[in-house]
């Protein structure tokens, strides 16, 4: 396997980005605008802070969302890796031969500036995102 996958974000699942963020932005962490995503069901918002991992609040916009089921089962916790890609489809079919199952995707994402998206699941690894041409 050799998707050239580049480490983006880790994303929590909260029930109150509000709520969550202020720990963040404590801890030194810079919040991004929050944006609503209706195609994924969710609310995100982004917290950077130097030498630490990039952070993506996922609040669910209604019970759709995939966010709300796992907040119902397993609570607020982490949620996903993140990883950027330059051949998303690439990236997506060398997973695959992993055995990982493609969830959704992929599809624009606006809290990525409408780059695409794409959910993998492997029960050996969780949930993967990609994103397709990031440099971060």
């Amino acid at each position: 396997m050799d998707p050239q996958l580049v480490f983006h974000h880790i994303g929590i699942a909260c029930r109150d980005i509000a709520k969550s963020q202020s720990f963040y932005v404590d801890m030194g962490y810079t919040a991004s605008l929050v944006v609503d995503d209706p195609l994924q069901h969710v609310r995100v918002c982004f917290l950077d802070k130097d030498g630490a991992p990039r952070l993506e609040l996922l609040e669910p916009l209604d019970e759709q969302s995939p966010v709300a089921r796992t907040l119902d089962t397993v609570g607020v916790a982490p949620y996903h890796l993140c990883y950027g890609v330059q051949d998303i489809e690439a990236a997506v079919a060398a997973l695959r031969k992993q055995r990982f199952l493609l969830i959704n995707g992929p599809v624009p994402a606006c809290a990525m500036d409408d780059r695409r998206v794409a959910f993998l699941f492997q029960k050996n690894t969780g949930l993967i995102e990609l994103v397709e041409n990031t440099d971060r």
